[in-house]
């Protein structure tokens, strides 16, 4: 039912971004639109939830199950990627979308043990690479920051 309401909720707020996104461009392509990224996220939310209540009703019965083992989690690991990731949210406006994703993914990957070359090639090559995404294909404007 949760799904459900929470797919619901994602084509309202689908339909209601002209008015939520402010200013709003009315006169843009819509491919060059701000609104472009957060209409295609929402619709894939709706999406995946429709989805994932049908894949629910029509399931067969196996032995076995999908859950994880919360048993080999390392909690200290994990709150430290939250802390992490929190720190990373703040930072972004201020410090620049790029920068911020950098050392975000540099401290990400300290955190769980990379190998240096592999932490160095990982965060450079998908920071930039979400910059072109995001920045320049996409425009989504993350503030007025220090930094890029």
């Amino acid at each position: 039912m949760l799904l459900l309401a929470l797919s619901c909720l994602a084509v309202c707020i689908w339909l209601l971004s002209s008015q939520l996104i402010q200013p709003y461009p009315h006169q843009a392509n819509w491919f060059e639109s701000a609104a472009l990224f957060p209409k295609i996220s929402l619709l894939i939310m709706a999406a995946g939830g429709l989805f994932e209540i049908y894949q629910r009703r029509h399931q067969t019965e196996s032995g076995e199950s999908e859950e994880l083992d919360s048993s080999a989690a390392i909690i200290h690991d994990a709150i430290a990627m939250l802390l992490a990731f929190g720190l990373y949210m703040v930072a972004v406006p201020f410090v620049g979308y790029l920068s911020s994703t950098l050392v975000f993914l540099l401290v990400a990957c300290w955190l769980l043990k990379f190998e240096r070359l592999t932490s160095l090639i990982l965060a450079v090559s998908l920071s930039f690479t979400m910059w072109v995404v995001f920045v320049k294909i996409l425009k989504v404007y993350f503030g007025q920051s220090w930094l890029i």
